[in-house]
């Protein structure tokens, strides 16, 4: 995982998040993560170096597996605060950008697109291009979807290219009741 812009910068509150909602003794080990990723004292208001906060994400998917960048994907919707006009499924997944946008400056960062919406299949349709690990994106989409709907699944599009056989992208399928 490798940022596209060396100079882009992430907001300390994407990782805080994530490591708040995890109980106390993983909380422990994330911290002596960041720490000997050269984050000592995690402040959700600072902008860390992307490069760094990609580089711990990857120390923590590889010592904890899919399963914790899952979760870590799953507790950012969980702690979000929705404007009152994000009421349905398709406005959360065209919000989820903007962001990712706000959350991150000072370079190219990719982006999450919706493909496609087919409302009577009750399926979307996702591209991420970014450098984020799939099951943080997954994780991510399957909290959001279930903020408004039931029965979510998500996966990815094996048709395509994605970030775990080392594309850039990776499409995803979400499927609701």
């Amino acid at each position: 995982m490798e940022p596209f812009d060396f100079n882009a910068k992430v907001l300390g509150r994407t990782l805080s998040t994530s490591i708040s909602n995890l109980p106390s003794f993983a909380q422990k080990n994330m911290l002596n993560i960041l720490e000997q990723g050269g984050i000592k004292n995690l402040d959700a208001d600072i902008w860390y170096s992307f490069k760094t906060v990609l580089a711990i994400y990857q120390k923590i998917a590889k010592d904890f597996g899919p399963n914790t960048m899952f979760d870590f994907g799953k507790s950012i919707p969980e702690k979000a605060v929705f404007p009152p006009e994000i009421d349905s499924i398709d406005k959360a997944f065209h919000l989820i950008n903007t962001a990712y946008n706000m959350n991150h400056k000072d370079g190219y960062v990719g982006f999450y697109k919706i493909f496609s919406h087919d409302l009577e299949e009750k399926k979307i349709v996702m591209q991420c291009y970014n450098p984020y690990p799939c099951d943080l994106d997954r994780g991510l989409f399957t909290a959001m979807a279930r903020k408004f709907q039931s029965g979510v699944r998500v996966v990815i599009d094996e048709s395509k290219p994605n970030k775990k056989t080392g594309g850039n992208e990776t499409w995803y399928i979400i499927s609701y009741r």
